[in-house]
């Protein structure tokens, strides 16, 4: 497999102050929509769409959260029967998730596929996964993996392979380059975990994947917070001030 490598780009420091910014550019979408992120029990895929201003039913046992255009997260748990659109100021903020996922963060004592209490690398950008930690990253549907080191100074030796490593792949990741991507036809996508190593340095990366219709940056911060993919969000949040 190719692997093509990318330059460097200059880092900005993130400010507590970005964690509360929510007036993201992006294509407007309708007040009543709102992005389904998660489903339990329920005829209805992350990533489809409910108008907040017609009735929902939910019986008891299913669940739905929901991700308003302002990148608020509402969570529904049946029995549930109206529209959705009286209940969004109980919803939660995205600088309200991250900050309670950076608390949360924090109380871990070191779970499988974490990294003990350790805030994580700042991101040049949104859509790197980083490479150098085991954790969860977040993958935009139908996007090429693109990798990210911290430190990119002198070349790496990367390898990749799937949890139940049914394939494996090597290739040197040139010195002064922080990003490499894996092109087309895709390895790295959405709904698995891959075992990343670094010279030899091995960590599991968990990715998610964030469907394509997500309209503003609002709400993929959204989705990153309440997939878990802390650094991506505050990225985003940070290319949004």
């Amino acid at each position: 497999m190719t692997i093509r490598a990318l330059k460097s780009v200059r880092r900005f420091p993130l400010t507590l102050a970005s964690l509360a910014l929510l007036g993201f550019s992006g294509t407007a979408v309708q007040a009543a929509d709102l992005i389904v992120l998660e489903s339990r029990g329920i005829n209805l895929k992350p990533g489809q769409t409910v108008n907040s201003e017609r009735p929902l039913a939910l019986k008891q046992g299913q669940h739905l959260t929901l991700i308003s255009p302002a990148g608020v997260t509402l969570k529904l748990d049946g029995p549930y029967e109206k529209a959705p659109a009286g209940d969004q100021a109980r919803g939660v903020p995205v600088a309200k998730a991250l900050q309670m996922l950076i608390t949360q963060r924090q109380a871990r004592v070191g779970e499988v596929g974490t990294t003990r209490g350790l805030a994580p690398n700042t991101l040049p950008d949104p859509w790197v996964l980083d490479a150098s930690r085991a954790g969860t990253v977040c993958l935009r549907d139908g996007s090429a993996a693109v990798l990210w080191r911290p430190e990119a100074a002198k070349e790496a030796v990367l390898t990749l392979a799937p949890a139940d490593r049914s394939w494996k792949t090597e290739a040197k990741w040139p010195a002064g380059s922080d990003r490499i991507t894996v092109p087309p036809p895709a390895i790295i996508k959405g709904g698995a975990t891959y075992l990343v190593s670094l010279n030899g340095v091995q960590s599991a990366m968990k990715v998610e994947g964030m469907p394509a219709n997500l309209a503003n940056d609002a709400m993929r911060a959204a989705w990153l917070a309440d997939k878990e993919c802390e650094a991506q969000a505050r990225a985003l949040l940070r290319a949004g001030k």
